[in-house]
């Protein structure tokens, strides 16, 4: 497209808009040809209309002869430079009208240029979906260039769209981007359930350290006195069973010198002492 073209005011979205430009200028001969035109095609088929001079279509009936020029547009308004370019080639091959037909806009100095030849006819996208009526979907990418090819005298290549390796491109980015949140996801999940395990069983210790009971040492008797450091614990055990117990002797004499003399007997831990 040249610089400084402007985008049309309402984009179509139908099948019309998707066909090829050679099966555009294919729907627009027919047409012509079913309204009893006799229907010359001098175009390239693939927007180009310097080897016809600006011609894409020829429509002969009776001592009429009409000069077409098709543009598939579908986001930019036609200016007027193609309008007035038709109106000199009009002149030059002797035609008696001509017709700009779009399936898009025009823009409105193209359409008041037009508006100053009666002889100039401007067809939008608008009034050529009128004129044509419901158009099938595209089979594929050039679906109509085997019929075209009968008709125009030539044929052609199918048109590849140029956003192949872009649509793959693309398609390839956001895989990895897909790949790289999976991963870094997978990654915080491994953190994020270490660090909780680790302050679960840190918590749990804690826990059960507050909790475990607090042994202090058994209440021991009243330790023999610090005379006694060669008894062994038996001994020690015996007699510390004896304060508690004391021994009742049978038979004790109960006079009172005897009483006196059983008094004057050493005692059994000093005998033990001196032993």
């Amino acid at each position: 497209m040249r610089p400084g073209m402007k985008s049309v005011r309402h984009r179509h979205d139908d099948a019309l808009s998707r066909v090829t430009w050679g099966a555009f200028e294919h729907l627009v001969a027919e047409h012509f040809r079913r309204q009893g035109y006799r229907v010359e095609h001098t175009g390239t088929g693939d927007g180009s209309t310097l080897a016809g001079g600006g011609i894409d279509l020829k429509l002969t009936r009776d001592q009429e002869l009409v000069v077409v020029q098709c543009k598939h547009w579908n986001s930019f308004q036609v200016p007027h430079d193609d309008v007035h370019q038709l109106i000199g080639v009009m002149h030059t091959v002797g035609a008696t009208g001509a017709i700009v037909i779009s399936s898009g806009e025009f823009t409105t100095v193209a359409i008041e240029a037009a508006a100053k030849f009666r002889h100039i006819k401007l067809i939008d996208g608008k009034t050529i979906r009128a004129m044509l009526g419901p158009v099938p979907e595209p089979m594929d990418d050039a679906p109509a260039f085997a019929e075209i090819a009968a008709w125009a005298g030539t044929a052609r290549p199918a048109v590849r769209h140029a956003n192949t390796r872009q649509a793959r491109i693309d398609r390839a980015s956001a895989i990895a981007a897909v790949a790289a949140v999976l991963v870094m996801s997978g990654a915080l999940v491994v953190l994020y359930t270490f660090y909780i395990r680790e302050i679960q069983q840190a918590q749990m210790a804690k826990l059960l350290e507050t909790r475990q009971p607090t042994v202090s040492p058994p209440q021991t008797a009243a330790s023999l006195p610090s005379v006694l450091p060669g008894l062994t614990s038996a001994m020690r055990a015996s007699i510390e069973t004896a304060r508690a117990h004391p021994v009742v002797v049978h038979g004790t004499p109960v006079a009172r010198d005897v009483v006196a003399e059983w008094n004057d007997k050493p005692p059994v831990t000093a005998t033990i002492k001196d032993q």
